[in-house]
């Protein structure tokens, strides 16, 4: 059993961002395979409790300093009360000088945060960034996802968000079962009229152990064929970019300010995680990424115990940091410096990869210019066999 001490003690704290998960859902969407579980009948106190005990842990023994950014992800941090989302945040104001900070976000799904008290209480304790898990405007999408929301009640909290100027993220779903390009291209009209300043737009992926998966094993869910996804793609990015988004990374776009939290992400640099099931990557002797568990009971009986509740860790090796590094790199649409990857990991990167850099170039997937290895528009349409080719 890994102990505060025993395990933090021998990591270097490099961590820019902090990710801070928050389990609790009203509801269990089809397609989710997040740490969630219900909020009803949750000690939702003692998670609190546990989540302060481990954000300890780590503000002792590795330590705070360099954060430039929290995100607080779910499940559904909002539907924590405004009480409770005080004492997480005084908390954090008595560790980390907000200050410093250049982003906080928070994920809210638009049913629970629809009082202006709630939005109010994010603005004054330092939030910076509300993503909300919009989805789909379409009724009936909506049930088939489980959601529980209305277009209605995104309207009204997105111009309710819109008066305490906070950076608006929304995300969409597409290539949902039954989907059509015309919803779709619906979905996106409503966006561009609303006070938004950031997208992220994703395919829908059958996660294992969702109620989508079991549903398509048993024969009773038909997914949309490749053609029809590949065109919803092309229609997202289209509509996007003409009416002033920029397309920066495969799924995210924005008027204003790009997600700096998520690019710790796509550059593959060291961050702390907490929380149920969380993930996060540390310097210890190189690059290690750990696993907390995804048993709630579990988690908080282990830091009641004083232990972390990390149930896996594992030490990349070289190999894996620079496939890692090649594979989220390239989700950037600005593409990925080769020399700049040469010197961080001491190896000439070119050389490496200069099989399948050369077929990907006369694929006509990839553009390599001034060092720079980029995606082209044909090769964003085949981005998963791209990264497919830079695995060691």
């Amino acid at each position: 059993m890994l102990t505060c001490l025993s395990y933090e003690s021998r990591c270097i704290s490099l961590a820019k961002s902090l990710y801070i998960h928050i389990p609790f859902c009203n509801q269990i969407c089809s397609y989710c395979d997040f740490p969630k579980v219900f909020s009803r009948g949750q000690d939702t106190e003692a998670y609190l409790d546990a989540l302060l005990t481990e954000l300890t842990c780590y503000e002792k023994n590795v330590g705070f300093a360099h954060l430039k950014t929290i995100y607080i992800g779910g499940g559904t941090p909002t539907v924590l009360t405004v009480k409770q989302l005080e004492r997480l945040f005084g908390y954090l104001h008595s560790v980390i000088h907000f200050h410093q900070l250049e982003e906080v976000s928070i994920e809210a799904n638009p049913e629970s945060l629809n009082d202006i008290e709630k939005i109010a209480c994010l603005k004054a304790q330092g939030v910076t960034r509300v993503s909300l898990g919009v989805q789909t405007f379409q009724e009936n999408l909506l049930n088939r996802l489980e959601r529980t929301h209305t277009k209605q009640d995104v309207i009204d909290v997105i111009n309710k968000l819109s008066t305490v100027d906070v950076e608006i993220n929304v995300d969409l779903i597409y290539g949902i079962p039954t989907q059509t390009l015309q919803q779709l291209e619906d979905d996106l009209n409503t966006l561009l009229s609303l006070p938004i300043t950031h997208v992220s737009a994703y395919s829908l992926i059958l996660e294992p152990h969702t109620k989508f998966h079991v549903d398509y094993m048993k024969d009773k869910l038909d997914l949309l064929d490749n053609t029809l996804e590949a065109n919803m793609f092309e229609t997202v990015i289209h509509k996007l970019t003409t009416h002033g988004f920029s397309h920066y990374e495969i799924s995210n776009y924005t008027k204003s300010k790009r997600s700096i939290h998520n690019e710790t992400y796509w550059k593959n640099e060291p961050y702390l995680a907490v929380g149920l099931g969380a993930h996060g990557q540390l310097e210890q002797k190189g690059r290690m990424r750990y696993e907390n568990t995804r048993s709630i009971t579990a988690y908080k009986k282990t830091l009641a115990k004083g232990n972390l509740p990390i149930s896996t860790t594992h030490v990349l090796t070289k190999n894996e940091q620079i496939e890692e590094s090649m594979f989220l790199g390239l989700r950037l649409l600005e593409g990925i410096n080769l020399t700049q990857l040469s010197d961080q990991y001491n190896v000439n990167i070119y050389e490496l990869y200069k099989p399948q850099i050369d077929q990907l170039l006369t694929l006509d997937y990839v553009d390599l210019t001034s060092h720079v290895l980029k995606l082209t528009k044909k090769g964003l349409m085949m981005a998963n066999d791209v990264f497919e080719a830079f695995l060691l």
